[in-house]
């Protein structure tokens, strides 16, 4: 046991251990192309103002004064900017997005306007000398022009310099799509954070039905997707069979960021993965939890400073371990904040050890009883209803039945709580 461990703390100081022994894995430059859905490790910001010009948005005529009709004299459509300025009493073509000239008063959209000649006919190319006038609606005066009216100014969305997106986010699409019009081509992410996923125990059979003394492999078909779900990136599963010289072998050959073991955790004759660790030299930085199920899971740090989570072998109790120790390491090593738990409030009464917290699969059922559920948005019948989280079935450390069916994991402290007790809800990563 190393001198700084926890042995055995809350499920709260267990959770917040695992977030706080890791470290961001190291930073990269990424094109834009690449840059959706990795972690910003540094601030994106605008390289100029943006709009970099003050522009129009809408397509129409800018005008040189409040009231006209106005001379029409040339066009600033979007990449062609008109490069000289409007004299007052002059108009020209303008287009979404085309550069405003000096001189202007407004832009008239082009559904409140039109272009005619000297003696007021409708205006055709070749007519000569255009005049561009306001076409008042039916019931009243001209709206338009006004003052700036349709007129983005320069650095409206940002200013040159502005932190659009802050460090510490998964980049998604419009975010990389803003950079890219504030005029970067690149952005700097943490590099993808790697996991190896080691499935111990001779028990285990991984095809077909299991014989007397077999269980069915439940990790190898879930773990890689689950690490995936997480952001870490991770191939199939390695199995290793019950022995300390296998267990050593297989941690040691193991190069990703995150090591992790199912199996092996306890005290029995055929758990190695705690002398396998005293092996290879590493640091205990959790050694069980006062939960259920999932008491026997470890943090550990390897020798060169990688993470090793050690899962229990049986399904609920792994899974258990993973909300517990494994997505709050990922998020720290993807340089995320930590996992924000929700709230619930029981149906019922929830039993817990006396010493220890229950991680508890639920459903949420409508709170018929008054007992102060949470409001919820019923989206299809646009009302509110109150909602209450009651257990499911199926809570054995080696069933996954009632997990698969559930909504969240109700973190009930030890002792257990009362029907309309309000506990923390952890929320599940699929």
């Amino acid at each position: 046991m190393d001198h700084d461990s926890l042995l055995e703390p809350s499920w709260a100081d267990a959770h917040a251990a695992a977030y706080a022994a890791a470290r961001p894995v190291p930073a990269e430059r990424v094109p834009l192309v690449e840059a959706v859905g990795r972690v910003l490790a540094e601030p994106a910001v605008s390289l100029m103002d943006l709009p970099r010009s003050t522009t129009s948005a809408m397509d129409g005529w800018v005008v040189s004064g409040e009231t006209g009709p106005w001379e029409l004299v040339g066009s600033s459509l979007a990449g062609h900017p008109m490069r000289r300025a409007l004299a007052p009493g002059t108009a020209a073509v303008i287009a979404t997005g085309g550069v405003v000239p000096a001189g202007a008063f407004g832009v008239l959209r082009r559904e409140l306007g039109s272009v005619r000649t000297a003696d007021g006919r409708a205006w055709t190319e070749g007519d000569g000398p255009a005049w561009v006038h306001a076409d008042p609606p039916a019931d009243g005066p001209p709206a338009e022009p006004a003052a700036g009216s349709h007129v983005r100014p320069a650095g409206l969305e940002a200013a040159q310099a502005d932190v659009l997106v802050a460090p510490g986010r998964v980049l998604t699409p419009p975010q990389v799509g803003l950079a890219a019009m504030a005029g970067n081509d690149g952005l700097t992410v943490h590099r993808p954070v790697t996991a190896a996923l080691l499935v111990m125990g001779d028990e285990v059979r991984h095809d077909g039905l299991p014989g007397e003394g077999e269980v069915r492999d439940a990790f190898a078909p879930q773990l890689p997707h689950l690490a995936r779900m997480l952001g870490l990136v991770t191939g199939p599963a390695t199995f290793v069979a019950d022995t300390l010289d296998a267990a050593v072998e297989a941690i040691r050959a193991c190069e990703a960021d995150v090591v992790l073991t199912t199996g092996g955790t306890a005290a029995g004759p055929a758990d190695y993965l705690h002398r396998a660790l005293t092996v290879l030299g590493a640091e205990l930085v959790v050694d069980t939890v006062a939960m259920r199920p999932g008491h026997p899971v470890l943090l550990a740090r390897l020798q060169d400073g990688r993470s090793l989570v050690g899962l229990p072998g049986n399904p609920l109790s792994a899974m258990a371990g993973v909300l517990t120790i494994v997505r709050p390491l990922a998020l720290g090593l993807r340089g995320l904040p930590p996992v924000v738990l929700g709230r619930a409030v029981t149906a019922g009464a929830v039993g817990a050890p006396a010493h220890d917290s229950r991680l508890v699969p639920y459903v949420r059922v409508p709170d018929v009883d008054g007992l102060g559920g949470l409001l919820e948005r019923d989206v299809a019948a646009g009302t509110t209803r109150g909602v209450l989280a009651r257990p499911t079935a199926w809570l054995g450390s080696g069933m996954l039945r009632g997990l698969a069916g559930a909504d969240g994991v109700l973190v009930v402290p030890p002792g257990g709580v009362q029907a309309g007790a309000v506990v923390p809800d952890l929320p599940l990563p699929w």
